[in-house]
């Protein structure tokens, strides 16, 4: 027996509907994930990139002078170093805070080259912290945070 030409007809429209079933998923599982990885990957760039700056800033010699000379100048200098090894598109905010001497509420500098608002918008985040021990036996904590404007 024979199927009729109807039978081939529904089993046909049956697998062009899946067909684009399948199709319109996978288009929304690439477009979905694919972007997200970008993002993630975007973030962990960020973060490395506010490390080296931190470990640039120290072994360089910078950051000590900067704290063992007058505050307005160390600042000034700690803007360009900072200007010069970022991306243009990369600003920073770095919070020096001073922890063996807490009366004077710790905080020694704050450096930026942004607004705060730059920090708060839908741009990428990131900041890192270390711990410094100057050669005057001073302990200092350095929390650097960068905002990404644009693409990397």
């Amino acid at each position: 027996m024979r199927p009729s030409g109807k039978g081939q007809m529904r089993i046909l429209e049956a697998v062009i509907a899946t067909a684009i079933l399948l199709v319109a998923f996978t288009a929304f599982y690439f477009m979905l994930y694919s972007s997200v990885k970008f993002f993630k990957q975007e973030a962990v760039d960020l973060n490395r990139l506010s490390y080296n700056a931190l470990t640039h800033l120290v072994e360089s010699g910078a950051l000590e002078k900067a704290l063992s000379g007058d505050t307005r100048a160390g600042e000034a200098m700690l803007v360009r170093t900072l200007q010069n090894i970022l991306p243009s598109n990369v600003f920073f905010n770095l919070t020096i805070v001073n922890v063996t001497e807490p009366s004077s509420r710790g905080v020694v500098m704050i450096v930026s080259d942004a607004v705060p608002a730059v920090f708060e918008g839908p741009s990428e985040v990131a900041s890192a912290m270390i711990t410094y021990t100057s050669s005057r036996g001073k302990i200092y904590t350095l929390v650097l945070r960068l905002a990404l404007v644009g693409a990397m």
